[in-house]
This record gives C-alpha cells, structure tokens and sequence, in this order.
C-alpha cells in the first residue's frame, strides 16, 4: 500500500501570503501543491501560472470546483497547466464532460478530481468512472466543529472499494491522522494546521513523518 501524498492547501487571500508560507521550505516538504479556491477567488487565474512559473516540476492543483461552463472555466484554469483539476458534484454530466474533453483537446495529462460536497450517490461514482474521472475528494466540512465522525470515516472505506483514488480534507492535523490508517488513501491534504503554524515547515515534516510512519515510505 502506497503511502498518501500530502497536500498543502493555499486558502490565502493573497499570493504574497501563499508565497509567505511556502517559502518557509513548506514548498519542499509537501507532495502537491494546491491553489486554493480562496486564492483563485481572490487573486484571478493568474494564480495557476504564476504557481507552475515558480515550480515547474511540482504537481499542483487547481481547485475551483467548477460548477458550469465547463470548457471555459476549464480553459482558463488549465492555461497553468496544473496536474490536478477540481469539479463539483453537483455539475451536470454534461459540464464533467466538457472539462474532462478540454483536458483532451489540449493533450493535457490533468486529471480531473471529483470534489463531493452535499448529495451525492455511490451509483454516480461509476459514472464518473466511466466519463473519465478517478478522483475524489472527499471534504469534512470546516464549519463543523467536531472532528471527523464514524459514518464519514466508512464513507472513505466505501469508496476506496469503488476502485477509485480518494483524497481526505477538512480540519486534518497530527492527531487525525490515525483515523484513516489502514486505508488506501490517494493524498491527504492539510491546510490551517501547516499554514498557521508557528513553525509552518516543522509542522508540514511533522504531519509527513506520521504519513510515513503509518503508511510506510513508499
């Protein structure tokens, strides 16, 4: 069982306050790289660009959970040339599907991430399968103010049988980390609990230490 990678998610209002973080040497510690939908908002699809230009060689994500429009949002974004992109899974099939055939016409490797945010069905995974999507990420919701619950726990477990690469976000730290151990877990992303840490780099290696440490290294 492959470890998860860990992401760093870039929920800045700025990109001088992005740059702030990674320049700690956060940069190096993480496996991806995420610009933010707080930062796309904020700052513009420049965002995406800008982020390939300084790592060119770093998988980055564009999450903007794209809802319509989807050869045109598409488009801008994948301007950047990101390795990930995020749909929401409340777009219509047809919009999952013009993203995923924008991807194809401009002989991109992106690979398109399904973010599950309200109702969604087991039954629809499989479609997204079969559109060409194999991600998911499956969010905790930051205004819930416990941690995350049992069922959602069996929720992941679920959907690591349906085949597919599943992604866990949403108040992960340290310490929560243990709740997926076991599980074949594509990425792990964690954003406050590195971004506002005193020492944002000693925490980026702490929370990878303790990937390494249940997962293996490999």
């Amino acid at each position: 069982m492959k470890r998860p990678l860990l992401q760093l998610a870039l929920d800045e209002l700025s990109l001088d306050h992005a740059f702030e973080v990674l320049s700690t040497g956060v940069d190096e510690v993480v496996d991806i790289i995420e610009c933010g939908t707080v930062l796309i908002g904020s700052e513009g699809r420049k965002v995406v660009q800008i982020m390939r230009d300084r790592y060119p060689d770093k998988k980055l994500v564009a999450d903007f959970k794209i809802a319509d429009s989807g050869k045109v949002m598409a488009g801008m974004l994948l301007d950047g040339r990101p390795d990930y992109l995020t749909v929401i899974c409340a777009a219509n099939q047809k919009t999952m599907k013009a993203v995923v055939q924008e991807i194809k016409d401009r002989g991109l490797n992106t690979e398109v991430q399904m973010e599950l945010y309200g109702n969604w069905t087991f039954e629809e995974v499989e479609i997204w399968k079969q559109i060409g999507i194999h991600q998911v990420v499956l969010h905790h919701s930051v205004d819930e103010p416990s941690g995350w619950s049992q069922r959602e726990i069996e929720v992941v477990k679920k959907l690591c049988d349906h085949d597919i690469q599943v992604t866990v976000t949403g108040g992960i730290n340290y310490d929560s980390i243990e709740l997926f151990k076991g599980l074949p877990i594509f990425c792990i992303i964690a954003g406050r609990s590195i971004r506002t840490a005193e020492d944002p780099v000693t925490e980026a290696k702490r929370i990878k230490d303790r990937i390494i440490e249940i997962w293996g290294k490999d």
